[in-house]
């Protein structure tokens, strides 16, 4: 699975988890990823690898989002 592919599963997962929909969005966009008004990935910002690891990194103030997030990047094989 591409690093994009992981994003939108990861965006998709954190949708359902919580219903801060704006948080979440934010916390996306912090790390270089845009969210279109229906909650899907619009685009990233460079490199998706790179996004993927900010997003890791800024996704520790929803400790259940990233839990999740963590085990999404590990089915799809990545490591960062």
């Amino acid at each position: 699975m591409n690093p994009k592919a992981v994003i939108e599963e990861i965006l998709d997962t954190a949708q359902k988890l919580s219903l801060e929909k704006d948080r979440i969005k934010g916390i996306f966009q912090k790390s270089g990823i845009n969210v279109d008004g229906n909650g899907k990935v619009a685009s990233v910002n460079g490199d998706p690898l790179a996004a993927l690891k900010s997003l890791m990194d800024n996704l520790s103030e929803m400790a259940v989002v990233k839990i999740s997030a963590k085990q999404i990047v590990r089915k799809a094989g990545l490591t960062i």
